[in-house]
């Protein structure tokens, strides 16, 4: 079973005016850390996805500055959606993307670019789980 992580990333950078703005948005923010909440979100699930089966959903105008902050996930994995349509439409978009690469196997987990989660250890654990089940 191969196992894949999305993870969310689009946004206006409407909520954490005038921190957050359309160019930077709060997942490429330090808000909890001195790490953006994105960066953060791809350490916490590298060690059950390696990079390679790593996607990011966002903004076309974040593409670049994602890109820069993390250099080892694969250009290809940064996948702009190009409209506003939503969680389940980005998730759809995700799972299509990931069944097309690897096969209708594969296991999708999916986490939010903005959490911040005390317990990194034991989120993955339960990740592992449920994608187990």
């Amino acid at each position: 079973m191969s196992r894949w992580a999305v993870v969310l990333a689009g946004g206006v950078g409407s909520r954490f005016w005038p921190l957050s703005t359309p160019n930077r948005p709060k997942q490429l923010l330090p808000l909890v850390t001195s790490e953006p909440l994105l960066a953060e979100s791809v350490a916490r699930v590298r060690p059950i996805a390696p990079a390679e089966r790593v996607l990011i959903l966002t903004n076309e105008s974040l593409v670049p500055a994602i890109s820069e902050m993390l250099p080892d996930i694969p250009r290809e994995n940064l996948i702009a959606e190009p409209r506003a349509g939503g969680t389940a439409a980005a998730l759809t978009w995700a799972a299509q993307e990931i069944a097309r690469r690897d096969g209708p196997d594969a296991v999708m987990v999916s986490v939010h670019a903005d959490w911040s989660v005390a317990d990194a250890k034991g989120f993955r654990e339960e990740l592992t789980l449920a994608a187990e089940v």
